[in-house]
């Protein structure tokens, strides 16, 4: 029966009824075309998809201050001071997150204020120069880690599009697999290892590779806090002593 299709087919082939042969080039053509189409969008998605796990545009938090950060690129919503390029692959060097104004406006001005208007006052009370000195000291490096905590990369992932293992999960907003532990920040627009919480007084996330300088300046602002207690009732009492053995 398929030997007398066969003929029948080229019969009417013959016959001038291409009507077949007609919609079988239509076939075939169209399948090109989608294939061409296809094959476009997928180096259109390769353009567009970074290299990090990020989300696609949305506005961040702080999005009215956007515009000093404009020369920037952008990674989600962290923007980008400082990178470096090796065989293809970027490393972020210098990163500052979405609430960065909070920390350039409130937070080191807040700080800075603390600590050299206290500094300045236990110096005209002609506090002892070894209080002044660790005074000091304690101050800076709190400013110090915070400056590190706020514009270092907090374990940004690069995007994943295989399964490295049973644990890895898809993560639909940047299209991309992530290690347990690592979670999508909505302010930050991105996937973080080891994701914490996002600090708006450093104006970043916390994550892996900044957990450390974090901690660091937090237990400094407690130093600094109780040793400004006692800066002033040491200094006190030491001012009084000085004030009567004048006397």
């Amino acid at each position: 029966s398929a030997t007398m299709d066969d003929d029948a087919e080229l019969t009417s082939l013959n016959d001038g009824t291409d009507d077949r042969f007609q919609r079988i080039l239509r076939d075939e053509n169209q399948y090109e075309m989608d294939e061409k189409d296809v094959h476009e969008e997928d180096l259109e998605m390769e353009e567009t998809y970074s290299e990090f796990a990020e989300g696609g545009y949305r506005a961040g938090p702080c999005e009215p201050f956007g515009i000093v950060c404009h020369c920037f690129k952008r990674v989600g919503n962290m923007h980008v001071i400082f990178e470096t390029v090796k065989n293809g692959r970027r490393k972020l060097w210098l990163v500052v997150g979405p609430f960065w104004p909070c920390t350039a406006f409130i937070t080191y001005p807040l700080l800075g204020a603390v600590t050299f208007g206290l500094g300045w006052t236990f110096t005209l009370q002609h506090y002892p120069w070894p209080l002044l000195l660790v005074w000091y000291a304690v101050g800076v490096f709190c400013l110090v880690c915070l400056g590190m905590t706020s514009c270092s990369n907090p374990g940004i992932l690069r995007r994943e599009t295989r399964r490295r293992n049973s644990q890895w999960v898809w993560t639909k907003q940047t299209s991309s697999f992530r290690p347990p532990k690592a979670t999508y920040c909505r302010d930050c627009n991105c996937v973080i290892e080891e994701y914490d919480h996002v600090c708006p007084w450093t104006g970043t996330a916390i994550g892996k590779k900044n957990m450390c300088c974090f901690q660091a300046f937090v237990s400094s602002c407690a130093l600094m806090f109780v040793f400004a207690i006692f800066c002033v009732v040491a200094g006190s009492l030491f001012v009084q002593r000085h004030h009567h053995g004048k006397h």
